[in-house]
């Protein structure tokens, strides 16, 4: 990355779990993609609340890659199956899991293999790229 990964914690103590467990996530992030610019990750708590398993966090990730900007959000405690996420692990999981699809989906894009109705690669009809 030519920029440091940047990861927050809100309303939590930072973990070094955590942190362990997004610095691996990035590693499989740059295997995929060869030039990622940078990465923002925060890993918030909504409410502090002391019930277990009430209180997961939400996650929310800025990758930055040449032509695009990806960003996932991952608010379990408002999603309709949020009991689904045990713990903090997992939302991220969930999180990266997303982040490696669109990040697949714009290398598919730039790279040429998604066709569009005229049959040409997007960007060659043009300037604009428009019909």
């Amino acid at each position: 990355m030519d920029i440091p990964l940047e990861l927050s914690f809100h309303n939590m103590k930072p973990s070094d779990g955590l942190q362990a467990a997004v610095s691996e996530h990035i590693a499989r992030l740059e295997k995929l993609h060869d030039h990622i610019i940078g990465c923002r990750v925060v890993i918030e708590l909504p409410h502090k609340s002391h019930r277990a398993g009430h209180n997961l966090p939400d996650v929310h990730i800025l990758l930055r890659v040449p032509g695009a900007e990806i960003a996932v959000t991952r608010e379990m405690m408002h999603a309709a199956g949020w009991k689904s996420a045990t713990d903090a692990y997992a939302v991220l999981d969930n999180a990266f899991a997303v982040a490696t699809s669109q990040l697949r989906e714009h290398r598919r894009v730039t790279q040429g293999a998604v066709k569009y109705k005229s049959g040409q690669p997007r960007g060659t009809r043009g300037p604009s790229g428009l019909g």
